[in-house]
């Protein structure tokens, strides 16, 4: 971001652009000048650096720009204050002395009271006229600086040139290709204020400081924020309003990643991290328990209506997908906008509420199927969300069981693996599971994980013979291993089925040895 008196626009019949620097070669000179000034002046005050941007400015380069570059790289340097007695303490001397011999109207008057400041700081009245005003922005001295690229610069000065002029937007709206988790940790995390909807694609619109009566700046600022976080997508597009104050006149800006995506400079995100310690707390409590359901944190938006709730976490399993959301947030404006979107949504939600905030609004959509009510004080606890998934889960499994019942398959394959077949019809493991073992198919075993045809079974039969007719053992381990060779998980089912027997010799499976089944005795 750049202070306003640097932002350069093109305004044309209501649209406005920033005048974004183009990668010319002329452009990649001048930043490569400063870079190497910054560079070249480390260990010196900023008041040399300006001087020499004020020289580049003499050679007829937009002052805007430059200044901008440099402000940037300012911001990319480490600048620190050399005296080692606080200036401020020193004028503050330089006052009482004053006030006590009179004003320095002359030279020697100020000779007087330099050296009497000298005498009480032990100091020269040299190094005291030099010090006196170290702490200035002018005379900080330049200790470190972290260099870009000529590139990366201009970029960055494209990208803050953008941020800048969305400072006055009244409202701004973007899509993305993705990575709506991160976009909604800071779009949450800015304290934006937002709604989603659908058309083809997702669009976010927030609402801009210059609609809001307070928090304008900070506000205007967060939105500004928010920019780098959307075009870290592949694709992104962005439209804005944008209350020209000159002209007091609101003014259409537009950016899309394939016509601006190679003039910005694309940050290095850090790892989103939890918003609230609520849901930070749930998320480990829920991975800890092994339940079988996979925990997302912030999905994909879920439609309710012409708009989107963007769930704090989905819960999956099995091609069931339950959204959860922990409504942590009050205000009367809120509640009643979330009531309204809830009454709209139809999948499956559990929602957790903290009894001790007031929840009124909410209490009314009880009644709705798809929704699950969850209220806790203090801790959230698992058992209840445990519960409810399980016979969310059943109910679901249920319905396929008696789907499955009713379906017309005949199967031909050796071995009919549960998972694969689920995945063909579209329902879940554990209703194929349950299904076949209860009724397995004329001519196939039933194993923990798949259907084995007795065609199978004969030909492993076969082979678990001719091993144990070749000299020495043939332990468990090595079955277990010609069986799995064969496609089967489940080696102590089929040795069961086919009548061998397990000897063991002690814990180990390694030690224990395969007796011939009783039908080759």
């Amino acid at each position: 971001m750049l202070p306003s008196g640097l932002l350069v626009v093109y305004k044309r019949k209501g649209e406005i652009q920033p005048r974004y620097a183009k990668l010319s070669s002329e452009n990649l000179d001048i930043a490569n000048r400063l870079i190497e000034a910054y560079g070249d002046h480390i260990g010196e005050k900023k008041k040399v650096l300006a001087s020499f941007v004020a020289d580049l400015e003499n050679e007829g380069y937009e002052y805007r720009f430059v200044r901008a570059l440099a402000l940037l790289l300012d911001r990319r340097g480490t600048f620190i204050c050399s005296s080692k007695i606080n200036p401020a303490d020193l004028r503050k001397k330089i006052f009482q002395a004053t006030e006590k011999y009179g004003l320095a109207t002359t030279l020697e008057k100020r000779q007087r009271i330099l050296e009497v400041v000298a005498s009480e700081t032990a100091l020269s009245t040299e190094i005291i006229e030099e010090q006196l005003y170290a702490d200035l922005d002018s005379e900080l001295i330049l200790e470190k600086f972290e260099k870009p690229s000529a590139l990366e610069l201009l970029q960055q000065y494209n990208l803050s040139l953008a941020q800048t002029l969305l400072f006055d937007c009244t409202e701004l709206s973007f899509k993305a290709s993705g990575n709506w988790q991160r976009l909604f940790y800071f779009v949450k995390k800015l304290g934006l204020i937002y709604e989603v909807s659908r058309d083809g694609d997702f669009w976010v619109k927030i609402d801009g400081p210059a609609s809001l009566f307070k928090l304008t700046k900070r506000y205007g600022s967060n939105i500004a924020k928010l920019l780098p976080v959307v075009i870290a997508n592949q694709e992104w597009a962005i439209s804005a309003k944008i209350l020209w104050e000159y002209t007091n006149e609101i003014c259409s800006f537009k950016m899309e990643s394939t016509k601006h995506s190679s003039l910005l400079r694309k940050p290095n995100l850090q790892q989103v991290t939890y918003d609230s310690t609520g849901e930070e707390s749930f998320a480990n409590q829920f991975e800890a328990v092994k339940t079988g359901w996979t925990l997302k944190r912030e999905p994909e938006p879920v439609l309710a209506g012409n708009q989107v709730i963007v769930p704090d976490f989905s819960l999956e399993k099995a091609g069931l997908k339950v959204y959860l959301e922990i409504v942590g947030f009050w205000t009367e404006e809120y509640l009643r906008r979330k009531a309204d979107k809830l009454k709209q949504v139809d999948v499956k939600m559990i929602l957790l509420v903290n009894e001790a905030l007031s929840c009124e609004k909410l209490t009314a959509l009880e009644k709705r199927p798809q929704l699950h009510f969850i209220y806790y004080r203090g801790k959230i606890s698992l058992a209840p969300i445990l519960r409810y998934l399980h016979a969310a889960f059943e109910e679901v499994k249920t319905k396929e069981i008696k789907m499955l019942e009713n379906l017309p398959v005949k199967f031909t394959e050796p071995i009919v693996v549960y998972a694969e077949f689920a995945g063909r019809v579209g329902v879940s493991v554990e209703a194929v599971q349950a299904v076949l073992t209860a009724n397995p198919p004329s001519g196939y075993l039933p194993t923990t994980n798949s259907l084995v045809s007795e065609e199978k079974l004969h030909q492993i039969h076969l082979s678990l013979d001719e091993a144990l007719s070749q000299p020495g053992k043939l332990t468990l381990n090595q079955a277990t291993q010609l069986i799995e060779a064969a496609g089967i998980n489940d080696a102590s089912c089929v040795l069961t089925h086919l009548g061998y027997k397990i000897a063991w010799h002690g814990i180990s499976s390694e030690q224990a040895e395969i007796l011939p089944s009783k039908v080759n005795n």
